[in-house]
C-alpha cells in the first residue's frame, strides 16, 4: 500500500514540483527584479480571476468520476455530453471573466489591461474542458506519467519565459503573466488530440438537455463547496484592496501564498492517488486498505508541513533576496500548517461524494469560507496581513473537521477516527513551530527528531 501510494504520489507530486523547485531556486534572482508592488498586482489580479473561476465547470467535475466507476461501459457518452456543454458554456464564462477583470485591474497595471485579460482567459476558454477530461481520465486509471510529462514540460516552458521576461527584458509583473500563459496554453492544448482522437471523447454539442439538467442538479450545489477554496485563500487579497492597503503589503501576502501553493500542490498531488483508491476501497468495503491510505495521507502532510515551518526562517533567507519581502517568513508558518486540514477533509468528504450527498457539503465547507471572509473583514483593518493569516487558519480548521459531525459520515464510515486528536495536534504543532522558528538550530534539530519520532510511532500503531 505504502509503495503504491508513494509511487503514484511521487509522479504526481514531483511533476509539478520539479518546475516549482526551479522557480524556488530562481526566487533570489526574480525578487531582485519583482518589487512588492509587482507581487501585489499579481496577487490582486489572481484573486479577481479566482473570484469566478469556480463557475468555469459548474461543479460537473464532481460527476465525471462517479460515472467512470458506476457506469464503466457507458461513461464515455455522459463524458462527451458534459464536454459539449462545457465547451459552449466557456464562451459565456469568458465574457463574464473579461467584464470583471476590466473593472478591477489595479491602477498600476491599467496600461496593459487588455493584454492581461487575453492572457488570463484565452487558453482556458479554448482548451479548459479538454484538459479537464484528459487529466481526469489518466488520474482515474492510475496513469500519472502522461500527466507528469505535460506538467513538467509546461512548467519548464513557463519558467524559462518568466526568466526571460522578468530578468532579461525586465517587464515586471507582465513577464509573470506571459510566462504563465505560455505554460497553461501548452498543457491544456496538449490534451486535445488524446481526448478527441485517441480516447474518442469528442464533444456532443447536441446533448440531451434533460440529462445535463439532471447532472447540474447534482453538481451545482457543490459550487459553494469549491468556492470555499477561493474564500479561504484568495478573498483576503480583495479585502486588503477594499481597505486600500498598499500593493507592497499585498505583495508580501502574495509571496507567502506562492510558497504555500507549492506545498498545496504536493498535498493535492497525493490526493490524486488517494481519491480514486479511496472510492475503490469504499465500493469494495476494503476497510484495511482504506484505513492505511487515509492515515498515510495524514502522516505525509503533517511531516512535510512541520519540517518546513520549523525551518521557515532559514529557508526564507535563502529564497528571498528582497529585504522587504524576506520579513514575511512567519506568516508562512501559520498558512502552511493550516494545510493539514486537507487530508482530514478528504477522509470525510469521500463518503459525501461517493453517495452523492453533495448538497450537505454546502454546510460542511461553505460555512468555513464565510467565517474566513468575515474574519478578514473584521481583522484586516487592524492587523493587516496577520488578520488575513489568522482568518485563513481558523477557516481551514472548520473546513477540515466539521464534516465529522454529519450523519452521512457517521452512518457510512468504514473505520473510526477521532478528529479531535488531530485537531489539537495540528494547533499544538503550529504553536510550537511559530515559537521555535527563531531559536538556535541545535534546539530545532532536537525538536525535529523528537516530533517526527512521535508522529512515526503513532502512524505505526494506527496502520499495523
Amino acid at each position: 500500500m505504502l509503495l503504491k501510494l508513494l509511487k503514484g504520489s511521487a509522479i504526481y507530486g514531483l511533476s509539478p514540483f520539479i518546475p516549482k523547485i526551479i522557480s524556488f531556486l530562481l526566487l533570489p534572482v526574480l525578487t531582485k527584479y519583482l518589487t512588492s508592488t509587482d507581487f501585489g498586482i499579481i496577487g490582486t489580479i489572481t484573486s479577481v480571476v479566482g473570484c469566478v473561476q469556480v463557475f468555469s465547470t459548474l461543479g460537473l467535475q464532481v460527476i465525471l468520476p462517479n460515472y467512470f466507476y458506476k457506469c464503466p461501459f457507458q461513461y464515455k457518452i455522459i463524458w462527451r455530453e458534459i464536454y459539449g456543454f462545457l465547451s459552449l458554456w466557456m464562451v459565456a464564462f469568458a465574457i463574464l471573466q473579461s467584464f470583471l477583470l476590466y473593472f478591477t485591474i489595479p491602477i498600476e497595471a491599467l496600461e496593459n489591461r487588455f493584454l492581461i485579460i487575453f492572457l488570463s482567459i484565452f487558453s482556458t476558454v479554448l482548451f479548459g474542458p479538454t484538459a479537464l477530461l484528459g487529466s481526469l481520465y489518466y488520474q482515474l486509471n492510475i496513469k500519472p506519467i502522461p500527466v507528469a510529462i505535460r506538467t513538467i514540460a509546461s512548467g519548464i516552458v513557463s519558467i524559462v519565459i518568466n526568466y526571460m521576461c522578468v530578468v532579461v527584458f525586465q517587464w515586471g509583473y507582465l513577464g509573470f503573466y506571459i510566462g504563465t500563459f505560455a505554460g497553461t496554453f501548452l498543457i491544456n492544448a496538449s490534451y486535445w488530440y488524446v481526448v478527441n482522437r485517441t480516447l474518442g471523447l469528442s464533444p456532443i454539442y447536441k446533448f440531451k438537455k434533460k440529462s445535463i439538467g439532471r447532472l447540474l442538479y447534482v453538481s451545482i450545489p457543490t459550487i459553494p463547496h469549491y468556492y470555499t477554496g477561493y474564500l479561504l485563500n484568495s478573498s483576503n487579497t480583495l479585502v486588503l484592496n477594499y481597505y486600500n492597503k498598499p500593493q507592497d503589503i499585498i505583495g508580501e501576502l502574495t509571496l507567502c501564498n506562492s510558497i504555500v501553493n507549492t506545498f498545496e500542490s504536493i498535498i493535492n498531488a497525493i490526493n490524486q492517488v488517494v481519491y480514486p483508491l479511496s472510492l475503490k476501497y469504499i465500493k469494495e468495503r476494503n476497510v484495511h486498505s482504506l484505513k492505511q491510505i487515509s492515515y498515510l495521507y495524514v502522516y505525509m502532510t503533517l511531516v512535510g508541513t512541520f519540517i518546513y515551518s520549523l525551518w521557515a526562517k532559514e529557508i526564507f533567507s535563502i529564497l528571498v533576496s528582497n529585504p522587504s519581502l524576506a520579513r514575511a517568513y512567519k506568516y508562512t508558518i501559520i498558512l502552511i500548517m493550516a494545510l493539514n486540514y486537507r487530508p482530514m477533509y478528504i477522509i470525510c468528504s469521500n463518503y459525501f461524494f461517493y453517495y452523492e450527498k453533495t448538497k450537505q457539503l454546502l454546510t460542511v465547507t461553505f460555512v468555513s469560507g464565510i467565517v474566513s471572509l468575515a474574519l478578514y473583514v473584521l481583522l484586516i483593518p487592524s492587523f493587516n496581513i496577520m488578520g488575513a493569516v489568522i482568518g485563513n487558519y481558523l477557516g481551514c480548521l472548520i473546513y477540515g473537521y466539521s464534516g465529522y459531525l454529519y450523519k452521512i459520515y457517521k452512518d457510512n464510515k468504514l473505520f473510526s477516527i477521532n478528529p479531535l486528536i488531530f485537531l489539537f495536534s495540528q494547533i499544538a504543532l503550529t504553536s510550537l513551530c511559530y515559537w521555535a522558528v527563531d531559536e538556535e538550530w541545535i534546539f530545532k534539530i532536537v525538536v525535529n527528531i523528537v516530533i517526527l519520532s512521535v508522529i512515526t510511532f503513532m502512524l505505526y500503531l494506527k496502520i499495523k
